[in-house]
């Protein structure tokens, strides 16, 4: 599966608020086509497979798509609005 370690892959530096940029990027953390909803999507899809290996293919990729890419956009986030 995956293992969690506090840190981040690539270090976060923002000098300064950026309301545009904060704008853009919730829209990747939440839109329609965000990876909220990509991690969503994948968890629903993983009940309607028949095999135990899909469904744990569908449940990795969903875990995968949740753990690294809403970390990553989260500090980033939290940052540019404050």
């Amino acid at each position: 599966m995956w293992i969690y370690e506090k840190k981040l892959e690539f270090p976060v530096k923002i000098t300064k608020p950026d309301a545009r940029l904060a704008k853009i990027m919730i829209e990747q953390y939440g839109g329609a086509d965000g990876e909220l909803g990509a991690s969503l999507r994948y968890l629903s899809q993983k009940f309607t497979m028949v095999t135990p290996e899909a469904k744990a293919t569908l449940n990795d990729i969903a875990t995968e798509e949740y753990e690294c890419h809403i970390y990553q956009l989260s500090p980033s986030y939290s940052r540019i609005t404050n």
